[in-house]
């Protein structure tokens, strides 16, 4: 029961959160009443009418922070999950659409903004100094590099932003006032996403890419008849990212499904896992069998009934997948295996010895392996005689940011590159700990957290995994009720 002093205490907060959503509502009409004015004294029309929409959008967004920051979150990964294929809609490689691609980014920061200023106004915990820590060791290498360097503000810059995307993830997941029972709200959102996601995946197989063209997305052009012409990526522009995504969905899925036995579960990991195997790609297939062995490891702990069916279930998903696509998988491995002079070997290799030759602080952000590197050709191409390669030339680029490891060990060193893995282990150890003090209701969270760890890390192998707000997004929804505090039993975060 409460006590006198508590009720005052909640309906003083209730008053202040509806205070300060009255008043964020009527700044936002004072300024579209005067956006609108503008726009018809000045006939900038389109413009101040995507201003209009962006500022009544982020007052929508500011008020349902002060409301609900967990379902403010889930709002956010939504429209991380969408802006790709809307800006594909109104033309992927036009001013708008690169417009677009960027809505997300001033979403997040301003997100952040206001996590931080939550948790300074509050008596709310700060994420753990491991996390905080090996973002400030990634950070404080990959800029003394850069200043070393002598790399332009604004490249590095942005280099840092790309380099740290994991980690702002993960801090500001943990800033957040998560329950345990919020994981089941993330399920339900995720899983409905994920549905819709999938079903349009499959009718683009069963349409022969019918669904994006539909959407615009077909940026993903191969030769006709080619050993991945045939590849799915649904809304996302390439097969890897819609590898990617179902990939953590599969995670979260077959997690659950081992721990709770619940039908609808096991219909959705084989909704995932077929979703996976017609993006043909290895990363997909090694995600698969990775979370697999996860969950038959962690279940064979607990009860060997549950790990016999995990691992019978997740031996036919994986040898169906194999028998699917057996020739693509082939072809990658030996690509992979006895081509050393593919793009991707080269800047693993290339890394690797630009870090030893700049021991320990590499050559800094946004000038190796990355984004800003490719946008604005990096001298370190031509230094290590990369410009030559295909994919990797100055008319060429392509394939310049095509993975994600070569990057954060080339521009931070070995030093930013140890307190990376650091920061990766401190995450798992966390959740390993968790896993071993929750019973079996709850214990597929950090579960299903350690499988998206496993499979974001298998994708970053060979796409720019950690430098995307797709695959850390999601990866921060799973972690949030994974390693919250929770009020009811007095367990601290992480």
């Amino acid at each position: 029961m409460l006590s006198p002093r508590t009720v005052p205490s909640i309906r003083g907060s209730r008053s202040a959160r509806v205070d300060a959503t009255q008043a964020t509502a009527a700044l936002a009409a004072a300024a579209g009443a005067l956006l609108v004015g503008a726009s018809a004294a000045s006939g900038h029309g389109p413009m101040v009418g995507g201003a209009l929409v962006a500022l009544i959008f982020g007052g929508i967004a500011l008020s349902t922070y002060l409301d609900d920051p967990i379902k403010a979150f889930i709002g956010l990964w939504l429209l991380i999950v969408f802006t790709t294929p809307v800006s594909a809609a109104v033309g992927y490689q036009t001013g708008p659409g690169e417009m677009i691609r960027q809505v997300d980014e001033l979403l997040v920061f301003g997100f952040v903004a206001l996590s931080l200023r939550r948790t300074l106004l509050s008596d709310a915990a700060w994420p753990p100094l491991r996390y905080v820590g090996a973002a400030t060791g990634v950070l404080v290498f990959g800029l003394i590099s850069a200043y070393a360097h002598g790399v332009p503000a604004h490249i590095a810059l942005v280099g840092a932003v790309l380099g740290l995307k994991f980690w702002i993830m993960v801090i500001v997941t943990l800033m957040l006032p998560w329950r345990r029972s919020d994981g089941d709200r993330v399920y339900v959102a995720v899983m409905s996403v994920g549905v819709l996601v999938a079903v349009l995946g499959m009718l683009d197989y069963l349409t022969h890419g019918a669904v994006s063209q539909l959407f615009n997305t077909s940026n993903y052009n191969v030769e006709a008849g080619a050993y991945r012409s045939d590849a799915v990526h649904s809304i996302f522009p390439t097969p890897g990212e819609y590898s990617l995504f179902m990939s953590l969905l599969f995670a979260l899925s077959f997690s659950r499904f081992a721990s709770q036995a619940r039908r609808q579960d096991l219909l959705l990991t084989a909704l995932y896992a077929v979703s996976i195997i017609l993006s043909l790609r290895l990363k997909g297939f090694l995600s698969i069998a990775v979370v697999v062995a996860i969950v038959g490891v962690v279940q064979g702990s607990r009860s060997a009934r549950r790990a016999v069916v995990a691992l019978l279930l997740g031996s036919v998903l994986i040898g169906g997948g194999y028998y699917f696509e057996k020739g693509v998988i082939e072809k990658q491995v030996d690509t992979y295996t006895s081509n050393e002079n593919t793009a991707r070997s080269r800047l693993y290799r290339t890394g690797e010895k630009i870090a030893a030759t700049n021991f320990p602080i590499g050559v800094g952000f946004g000038r190796f392996a990355s984004y800003p590197s490719r946008t604005s050709y990096s001298p370190v191409y031509y230094q290590y005689r990369l410009n030559a390669v295909y994919g990797l030339s100055p008319e060429y680029p392509a394939f310049i940011d095509d993975t994600s490891w070569p990057s954060v060990i080339a521009e931070t060193g070995y030093g930013g590159f140890a307190f990376y893995v650091a920061g990766l282990l401190a995450l798992i150890w966390a959740l390993g700990a968790r896993l071993r003090r929750l019973g079996r209701k709850d214990g597929w969270l950090p579960l299903a957290a350690l499988c998206a760890i496993a499979a974001i890390v298998v994708d970053s192998l060979g796409d720019p995994t950690l430098f995307s707000w797709l695959g850390t997004a999601t990866l921060a929804l799973i972690l949030g009720p994974a390693l919250c505090r929770d009020a009811s039993s007095g367990e601290e975060r992480g």
